[in-house]
């Protein structure tokens, strides 16, 4: 807009939020876009521009539709709905009158905290804590993993507000975050998931200038959130509901540049800063929004993580020869009629990777084989396109070590004939041989 459109706009928004005519038609008249003379000023904003210049009158409830809006609140409270009939200012002005009505009993003159408990009876009843325990008790089941180890994880993501599962690939940590997510919080409007790359910015992870063309096909720029600042302004909305951002391959982006001053607030949750496009608005990092990372440790080693950044996280290995790890495979390939014995061939290759590398952040991921039908022929084509040639990459420059690894030469070593009882070398022993298994 230029400065005589900006005025105008200007004054029919002052009119709609002070004006003396009937308050649903002025919301009728905010919510038309030609009237107002712009697009862009939707139902949710509209409404908070009401609370906020008539607080006493209006609830911080701001949609009326949708999970989290007036109608959602008025079945809670088992209210008759306004009549569909009425225009869009109307309903929204008899939903809001009516549960002004009812929670006025209890927290008279308070527009606000009647609000915040309307969101909370919105999203708790009685019998919430036992579905979480039944949720996290069937996700184990489902996933063959400990029902203590998911409680565990849980629990230290509630303490600190930051989880990062970290190991090689194919270690299914993205897909345990997912599912741990799913079991804490069920709406999938209050979880999301990124993935970070290597030129993944704060503009991108928070909120930056973005450019676009306007109505006349000229480019400006907006400022623009990203997933961080909508699933923070989510939380704050929602208080006492949790919420989550997964944020897949973590490691791969420049954190301490895309987390900028939000490392300070993962800490500490009950401060405010000043962000880099918001100096004059204090902003925070709601207590009711959980993070939980994933990070490739082939890609990047957890030692080069920035200190600042593992401090303010509880970091949980996910390595296939140990810990809730260990024997997935295993019970994975016996509960689908699988052939067993190829949990034996990983975790013999494994060691032998572990020996060869110094160390347990090369190896080959389980999740490789957790698939239907492994035939002879689709165990080798496995091998050959997906775990071979990161096995490749770990050991170039070194074709003698490297050809030990054919499907071949492991299958003769550890495959099904080799599982019914002919003994192999042991590779952690001090008298194998380095150039074969």
């Amino acid at each position: 807009m230029d400065s005589v459109a900006l005025d105008a706009f200007a004054n029919k928004l002052r009119e709609i939020l002070f004006g003396d005519g009937d308050v649903a038609t002025r919301i009728d008249r905010g919510l038309d876009w030609k009237d107002l003379g712009t697009k862009g000023l939707g139902e949710s904003v509209l409404l908070k521009l009401f609370a906020v210049t008539d607080p006493r009158r209006f609830l911080p409830i701001f949609p009326l539709t949708g999970p989290m809006g007036k109608i959602a609140v008025l079945r809670r409270f088992g209210l008759a709905e306004p009549d569909g009939a009425l225009s869009r200012g109307q309903q929204h002005v008899e939903a809001n009158d009516r549960l002004r009505a009812t929670l006025e009993q209890s927290l008279s003159g308070d527009p606000w905290g009647q609000g915040q408990f309307a969101y909370w009876m919105l999203n708790h009843d009685a019998v919430e804590p036992v579905e979480e325990e039944d949720r996290i008790a069937r996700t184990a089941q489902d996933l063959l993993l400990p029902e203590l180890f998911l409680r565990e994880l849980a629990e230290l993501l509630h303490e600190k507000g930051q989880l990062i599962f970290y190991g090689p690939p194919g270690t299914g940590k993205t897909y345990l975050a997912d599912r741990l997510a799913g079991a804490l919080q069920q709406d999938p409007e209050r979880r999301m998931l990124v993935q970070f790359h290597p030129s993944t910015s704060y503009e991108d992870f928070f909120e930056g200038y973005r450019p676009r063309t306007d109505e006349r096909g000229q480019l400006t720029y907006e400022l623009r959130s990203g997933p961080l600042a909508l699933m923070a302004e989510k939380a704050e909305s929602n208080p006492g509901v949790p919420h989550y951002l997964i944020i897949d391959e973590i490691n791969r982006a420049n954190l301490p540049r895309v987390f900028g001053e939000l490392l300070f607030l993962l800490e500490y949750r009950n401060k405010a800063v000043r962000t880099a496009y918001r100096p004059d608005e204090p902003f925070e990092l709601p207590r009711n929004l959980f993070f939980i990372g994933t990070m490739n440790t082939a890609d990047r080693s957890i030692a080069m993580v920035d200190a600042a950044l593992r401090r303010r996280f509880h970091f949980i290995p996910f390595m296939p020869h140990e810990g809730a790890m260990r024997s997935l495979l295993a019970d994975w390939l016996k509960k689908n009629g699988e052939p067993v014995w190829v949990a034996g061939l990983v975790d013999q290759v494994n060691e032998r990777l572990r020996v060869l590398l110094k160390g347990p952040h090369l190896q080959v991921g389980h999740s490789h084989f957790m698939r239907q039908g492994l035939t002879d022929e689709r165990l080798a084509r496995i091998w050959e396109y997906d775990v071979y040639p990161f096995i490749e990459d770990q050991l170039y420059g070194r074709p003698d070590q490297l050809e030990q690894f054919a499907w071949a030469k492991v299958h003769a070593a550890y495959g099904r004939s080799a599982a019914s009882g002919n003994a192999a070398v042991d590779p952690t022993s001090d008298d194998s041989d380095e150039s074969s298994f």
